[in-house]
């Protein structure tokens, strides 16, 4: 059963309902000092002076979900989420393609992966175009479906190539209705990346009876929910649409047999601190911005200088470094870490605006682990940080073995 007849046979400005993300309360005094800026009048503002960028867009109470616009001379490029987009568009391709088979493990970006698409033959450009659009109008109904938001701007579009190129009145007009069925929800329910938890399973097909009598739709809801999914994973299982299943779920909401929680559950185990040494401002936020929505603990350090007695205070888990820095570089403060004791093992990724193989071997060469080329796609950085992390941890239980090993050896 399906909660909402999929608006696929409409005009192209019809993506699927989508949205919900709980908003934690004591993420939002975290940013309750931040300026807080109405999403529509700042994306008018930039349209309308044909500004190029990127516009990202937070929710001041839930600190973990992230919009993302790219504009350029007055249109708008592409719109995403910049966390989640794995499983929003594998919601989206449910609908539109669902013959398209998904490679979870080679995934960088919804963008990229689109274009890939068109690239091997799977997609004409026509139909990468159609997907984009649809992308790009979900995420605008759930940027503009906020009352006020944390904005940041950078003026670099980073989107390679450019497949499409869109009026904001073309992409929003059709579907402001929609904005406003979302906008009704907020209450208890404001983004689609919302996680569904079951608070009472007894008291749930009582209170959907009157709306679905399905005894083996309740059946499978029950079961999708009980895996704590957002809901765009849960529209996905039960092959609906994801407004339609937040307004069956906002009763059940208010009666409390069901609980809203961020994307990023504040109950998963605490992630480690991750240094960023760089003494741009812009990067250091970008780079905040990434890992805290991923549960990572960021230490910024903009003065190379003192980077080794705040890394002794802090002790982080993995170190980001830029290359090219004021007093000392990047190569000359990798290699005094690794001549010192407590961080000779510390994963270290370098970052540099160069994509050179000397720039490469030069960084191996002084200890580093890992390079990335700057301007990072988040999703890029949180998979180098994993698989750095993952290989320190590997290491590091690899030679405590070693002693017990060598004790056995000797019995």
């Amino acid at each position: 059963m399906t909660l909402a007849t999929p608006i696929k046979n409409q005009a192209l400005a019809a993506p699927k309902p989508n949205q919900g993300q709980n908003r934690g309360s004591n993420q939002g005094s975290n940013q309750g000092q931040k300026n807080l800026i109405s999403p529509v009048q700042i994306l008018q503002n930039i349209v309308s002076k044909k500004i190029t960028g990127k516009l990202t867009i937070s929710d001041p109470n839930d600190e973990s979900i992230f919009w993302r616009v790219y504009v350029g001379n007055g249109q708008i490029h592409f719109a995403t989420s910049a966390m989640g987009q794995k499983e929003r568009l594998e919601y989206f391709l449910q609908w539109y393609y669902p013959e398209l088979e998904f490679n979870g493990r080679e995934f960088k970006s919804d963008y990229q992966q689109i274009c890939q698409y068109w690239k091997s033959g799977r997609l004409s450009v026509q139909q990468v175009r159609k997907l984009l659009f649809w992308l790009t109008q979900d995420a605008l109904i759930q940027l503009l479906a906020l009352p006020k938001g944390v904005v940041q701007f950078e003026k670099t579009v980073g989107l390679d190539p450019i497949l499409l190129s869109v009026s904001l009145r073309d992409l929003v007009l059709p579907m402001r209705g929609v904005i406003g069925q979302w906008q009704k929800l907020q209450p208890e329910i404001s983004s689609p990346f919302q996680r569904v938890a079951i608070k009472n399973l007894k008291e749930m097909p009582k209170l959907l009876w009157e709306k679905v009598k399905d005894i083996e739709f309740l059946k499978a809801l029950c079961q999708v929910l009980s895996q704590n999914p957002s809901l765009y994973e849960a529209a996905k299982h039960l092959k609906t649409d994801a407004l339609g299943l937040a307004a069956l779920l906002q009763p059940l909401v208010r009666a409390g047999a069901i609980e809203i929680q961020p994307y990023y559950s504040p109950k998963t185990q605490v992630k480690p601190i991750i240094a960023c040494i760089d003494d741009s401002k812009t990067v250091q936020r970008n780079v905040k911005m990434v890992l805290e929505a991923s549960g990572y603990r960021v230490l910024s350090i903009t003065e190379p200088a003192k980077a080794l007695s705040t890394m002794v205070r802090y002790k982080p888990a993995l170190v980001l470094m830029d290359i090219n820095m004021p007093e000392i570089n990047g190569y000359e403060l990798s290699r005094m870490l690794r001549q010192s004791k407590q961080f000779h093992m510390l994963p270290i990724v370098m970052l540099t605006g160069r994509d050179g193989l000397i720039d490469k071997m030069r960084s191996q060469m002084v200890g580093a682990n890992d390079y990335i080329t700057k301007p990072v796609p988040p999703l890029m950085l949180l998979n180098i940080i994993e698989k750095n992390l993952q290989q320190a941890q590997t290491l590091t239980e690899t030679k405590s073995l070693v002693p017990e090993k060598t004790m056995l050896q000797m019995a």
